[in-house]
């Protein structure tokens, strides 16, 4: 009776554990950011495409495309859940997108577009530290010294195209709770 007991409590963890180990990722990520992510940032993702970041996969060799050391660096939340698996699995995550920068994107897309503010919370705001995550010469053959300040500096182009959505955004959400306003003035009236 006793070994039924053990067999049963075996059979039970190994079902927990299965169940825990199943891919149940809350915010997966999008990838194919130039798409899904220009459809609403048409201006930053035309600026990311000219950042040498944009590239970044297809100036590994492919040897360098096998090699676990320079992968992480080369796609799109590598080691994170809903990330980069495999160039057979997760095409859409390979090289260096948005949401390397930004985290993933799919809750930051369900959030209806007038809610500004749970539009900014969604994204991570990236700093120096996303940055020197690869930027180290630590395991790097290619290492170039790397300065936040002139990185940033080469994004301007993206910040700028941010800043004017952001003003646009603010701007039409304005419009729209003037019209309200201005509705209910009539009703009142």
């Amino acid at each position: 009776m006793a070994r039924y007991g053990l067999l049963s409590a075996a059979i039970l963890v190994m079902l927990l554990c299965f169940i825990l180990s199943a891919d149940d990722v809350e915010n997966p990520y999008l990838g194919d950011n130039a798409k899904k992510c220009g459809m609403c940032h048409k201006d930053q993702a035309a600026a990311w495409q000219e950042w040498p970041m944009a590239s970044s996969w297809d100036k590994l060799s492919a040897e360098e495309q096998q090699d676990e050391n320079c992968i992480p660096c080369h796609v799109t939340g590598y080691g994170q859940p809903g990330g980069w698996i495999s160039f057979e699995e997760t095409p859409q995550l390979t090289g260096i997108q948005c949401e390397a920068c930004h985290g993933p994107g799919t809750l930051h897309m369900k959030v209806p577009i007038k809610d500004v503010e749970a539009k900014k919370a969604s994204l991570a705001i990236p700093d120096e530290a996303n940055c020197l995550q690869c930027h180290i010469e630590e395991g790097n053959p290619n290492f170039k010294e790397f300065k936040y300040d002139e990185a940033v500096t080469g994004l301007s182009d993206h910040f700028k195209a941010e800043e004017a959505e952001e003003a646009e955004v603010a701007e039409d959400a304005g419009a729209t709770e003037d019209a309200g306003e201005a509705e209910e003035t009539e009703d009142a009236a």
